[in-house]
């Protein structure tokens, strides 16, 4: 594993960081590690850089696999290519023998998560750069570059093998009981999973912690566009998971807030505009992605159970949600995001 004094060193050896920076103390490498090892680079002469290195056994791959969909996501050619680089962080280098991936560190960026709960309330603006961005990802129509594109757990988190317990907590336990015994619910999580088509590039982790919000230009100070980071579980599949995922966000957030409908349809609008879609096409991917909203919120569920033995109030409220999302689309679309189309 790369320590963190050996940084300055591998990265002054790829040439991606000058003797100079290093010499004058102007290079700063901090810790940013999470699911990976992660090293944040700046203060150099060139960019801001993320160094990112897999800790678990099937990190090779999954690093792999997101290597694949930089180059793919920057190197398109033609406007669609330019669009789709705008929107994810630029690939520096990619260290197979020892599993480490140089991506660019958004220097001026915050993700959505914290800036929106900075300031209170979702942003329209970032809102609508967030439907473009993803907009700009399913424009990219399935080929045969080997990518996964199976259904997402989540649809089958009623059903867990029976090995599945021994790694679950009290509380996670207790919610897939709950699940089990809403009839509805499982025939809805079902119906999601019998139904998943694979045919366009999709992230599979929209979140908005996965969302850097950054100035147009270097040095800028407003916040207008949109990047998506963490594209492991990157690969083909049905583009209206990406898009309830993010409006399973704006739904968790009005469950602490007043309910604020400009920023979910700003983000819905900007996409349906960005993809070029019709009435009736919208219409059917509207009341599919806000199923799939429900479907993230019991995701969201089970990760706040993963570490408690009991579940608590704000487990219930989301599960409550989740339901209405999952069999009332249409009515609780506009009610719990103010979108009806």
């Amino acid at each position: 594993m790369l320590e963190q004094h050996e940084v300055a060193a591998y990265l002054l050896k790829r040439r991606l960081v000058s003797r100079r920076s290093i010499v004058a103390g102007e290079l700063r490498i901090s810790d940013a590690s999470s699911r990976n090892r992660n090293f944040r680079v700046s203060g150099g002469a060139g960019a801001s850089l993320l160094l990112k290195q897999g800790v678990v056994a099937d990190s090779a791959a999954s690093l792999a696999n997101e290597v694949a969909l930089y180059r793919r996501l920057t190197t398109a050619p033609g406007g669609a290519g330019r669009r789709l680089a705008t929107c994810v962080p630029r690939l520096h280098g990619h260290d197979a023998r020892r599993g480490i991936l140089i991506l660019e560190w958004i220097a001026d960026g915050e993700d959505l998560d914290a800036l929106h709960h900075r300031r209170g309330r979702p942003s329209a603006p970032l809102a609508t750069a967030l439907g473009r961005a993803l907009a700009a990802v399913h424009a990219v129509a399935r080929d045969k570059q080997a990518l996964r594109d199976d259904p997402p757990w989540v649809l089958s988190l009623h059903r867990p093998p029976l090995e599945a317990l021994r790694y679950l907590s009290a509380a996670s336990v207790d919610l897939i009981g709950q699940l089990q015994a809403d009839t509805q619910v499982g025939a809805a999580l079902d119906a999601l999973r019998e139904g998943w088509h694979s045919d366009a590039l999709v992230h599979r982790d929209v979140k908005w912690a996965n969302c850097i919000a950054h100035p147009a230009a270097v040095g800028g100070a407003r916040l207008t566009r949109v990047k998506l980071v963490d594209w492991e579980m990157a690969g083909w599949g049905d583009p209206a998971f990406d898009v309830g995922s993010a409006l399973s966000d704006f739904a968790a957030f009005a469950l602490r807030t007043a309910p604020d409908a400009a920023a979910p349809t700003s983000f819905w609008r900007a996409y349906v505009r960005a993809r070029g879609l019709d009435e009736c096409a919208a219409a059917e991917l509207l009341a599919r992605s806000v199923r799939f909203a429900g479907a993230r919120l019991v995701q969201s569920a089970y990760e706040h159970t993963q570490e408690t033995t009991v579940l608590g109030a704000r487990v219930a409220q989301i599960v409550r949600c989740s339901r209405d999302l999952l069999l009332a689309p249409a009515a609780n679309g506009a009610v719990r995001l103010g979108i009806a189309g």
